[in-house]
């Protein structure tokens, strides 16, 4: 019984993947097909990632409101709706109608999904969950590209595909609903069995930033969500108007843009499935680290010159991806550990939270500093996030080695 249900979350990971990527992959061509300023994606990023930090921020209310079942079909109907809204609309301005949905629809789900699975299974699947997310994000591009080649409004074309398979998911969750009554009897069992069942915290969200340790953690989060963000959502960018001719055209066309963004979500759907296999012998606090020293070899590829070699370019965006891979796995499934079951569903949202006031601070902003200046300046900002990573996610072991015992209380006394 609980093997069927995994399928089900497999499947429905690689509907979160699908929407993530379609935005910086198609932004080239969407640009140029409403005849708008290639920068104004941070103005549709931000209102995506604006809806997703409200629903990842409340929920845990919405979570203990309609359980993980319902958050999950509640999120995917929203996104099914977003992604249908998005592709029909005639204009800029009516692209913001679209990102309420797709928001909103991200959030909960994404905090639901990964406390549930650091809970009930291993950290093998975990990271082949998130690969498959993975697979969602490359498919995306790949989709968006092959529209594209034909047509400068196939990105639409492309978008009313993905609506579709995101549907498809949906109505498989919805048929899934009985499957998770019964797997949360067989999950409660097991846990007394071990006797490891531990009773929920019943604080605020506010609260839950008094837990010690948990900023180290959230500005960690926040600094990988945006190496990956800023890779994912701009690379596209990067290749199409960042690298240019001596009369200032453009060396690589939209859809092929298009096609080396996908390079990165490949990266990160290998390095996920390899991750996976590798965390029944690492912990997650090494898999973090073999994944910084990976992103940092992409980097330094990354910087060079990349005409000196048409190899550099996908090898280093591919490096990147293979380094975020085990990252983003390894901290949801230690959360847990951390800060303990008790606590692990509320710092899960407020880590979401932080994931998407990444995206959507971090890489719109990149887009008009970008614009102002140079596409070209992206692999140095990555650098900037690098760095804040690794000093947030070391900041976090210290205090776990440090303050044994008294990490997983609250700052006051009155819990």
């Amino acid at each position: 019984m609980t093997t069927i249900l995994l399928i089900v979350i497999y499947l429905v990971f690689i509907s979160l993947g699908l929407p993530d990527s379609l935005i910086g992959t198609a932004w080239p061509a969407i640009s140029t097909s409403l005849n708008i300023d290639e920068s104004f994606q941070g103005f549709i990023t931000s209102a995506v990632s604006l809806c997703t930090i409200i629903s990842s921020f409340f929920s845990v209310y919405i979570i203990r409101k309609i359980k993980t079942s319902g958050t999950l079909v509640l999120s995917i109907s929203l996104t099914v709706l977003g992604l249908i809204l998005f592709i029909l609309m005639p204009n800029f301005y009516l692209l913001f109608i679209a990102c309420v949905p797709l928001g909103l629809g991200g959030g909960a789900i994404d905090a639901a999904l990964n406390n549930y699975v650091a809970l009930h299974y291993k950290a093998l699947h975990m990271n082949w969950l998130h690969s498959f997310w993975g697979v969602g994000a490359t498919i995306s591009p790949l989709i968006i590209s092959y529209f594209l080649n034909n047509d400068i409004n196939g990105w639409r074309k492309g978008g009313l595909v993905l609506a579709i398979i995101q549907f498809s998911i949906l109505i498989i969750s919805l048929l899934s609903i009985p499957l998770y009554k019964r797997c949360e009897i067989i999950f409660a069992k097991r846990e007394v069995k071990e006797d490891k069942k531990e009773e929920k915290a019943d604080i605020s969200v506010f609260d839950t930033f008094r837990i010690r340790g948990i900023l180290f953690a959230l500005f960690g989060f926040l600094a990988y969500t945006a190496v990956e963000s800023l890779t994912g959502m701009w690379f596209s960018s990067y290749v199409h108007f960042g690298l240019t001719n001596p009369d200032g055209s453009a060396l690589v066309s939209e859809a092929e843009a298009a096609k080396r963004g996908s390079f990165f979500y490949l990266g990160i759907t290998i390095g996920r499935f390899v991750s996976g296999l590798l965390s029944l012998k690492i912990k997650e606090k090494n898999m973090i680290r073999i994944g910084e020293a990976i992103i940092a070899i992409g980097i330094i590829l990354l910087t060079i010159n990349v005409r000196i070699s048409i190899i550099v370019l996908p090898i280093s965006v591919v490096l990147i991806g293979l380094g975020c891979a085990p990252i983003y796995p390894g901290i949801i499934k230690d959360t847990p550990n951390r800060f303990s079951v008790k606590y692990s569903q509320n710092v899960m949202g407020i880590q979401m939270s932080f994931a998407y006031i990444s995206n959507f601070i971090i890489a719109p902003a990149f887009g008009f500093i970008a614009k102002a200046t140079s596409f070209s300046y992206l692999p140095y900002f990555i650098i900037a996030f690098f760095l804040l990573l690794v000093f947030g996610n070391e900041g976090i072991n210290f205090k776990i080695k440090h303050h044994k015992g008294d990490i997983l209380k609250l700052k006051t006394n009155k819990y």
